[in-house]
C-alpha cells in the first residue's frame, strides 16, 4: 500500500504532487513575469495555463540527460505558449526565451539562497 507519510528524504506519490505543485507555482510566476516584460499587461490566466506543461515534460524526462530534459521544456513550453497567447513564431521565441532566462534566474538565486 501507499505509506500516509513520507520521510524527509523519501520519495512516494505524495512528494511527487508536491514537487509538481511547487514547480508549477514557480513556473507560473516566471511565466506571467515573462509575457509580462515582452507582451505588456497580460492576464495571469494564460501564465496558469502554460506553467504545468514545461514542469510535466521535465519531471518526466528528468531521469535522462539534462540537456535531454531542458530541450524538450523549452519546446513543449514553446508550443503552449504559442497556443494559450495566439502570438507569431517571433513573438512566442521571445516570451519563450524571456521566461527561460527569469526562470533560470531565479533558480540560481533561490538555489544559492536556500542550498547554501
Amino acid at each position: 500500500m501507499f505509506p500516509l507519510q513520507v520521510d524527509l528524504v523519501g520519495g512516494g506519490p505524495v512528494a511527487l504532487v508536491v514537487a509538481f505543485l511547487v514547480s508549477t507555482l514557480f513556473s507560473a510566476v516566471t511565466m506571467h513575469l515573462a509575457a509580462l516584460w515582452v507582451l505588456g499587461d497580460e492576464p495571469h490566466q494564460n501564465a496558469v495555463k502554460v506553467a504545468p506543461v514545461p514542469v510535466v515534460v521535465a519531471m518526466l524526462f528528468s531521469q535522462y540527460n539534462g540537456l535531454l530534459m531542458a530541450v524538450l521544456a523549452f519546446a513543449a513550453a514553446f508550443v503552449a505558449i504559442r497556443y494559450v497567447y495566439e502570438l507569431t513564431l517571433q513573438g512566442t521565441a521571445l516570451v519563450s526565451l524571456f521566461y527561460f532566462a527569469i526562470s533560470a534566474v531565479f533558480a540560481f538565486a533561490f538555489g544559492n539562497i536556500f542550498l547554501s
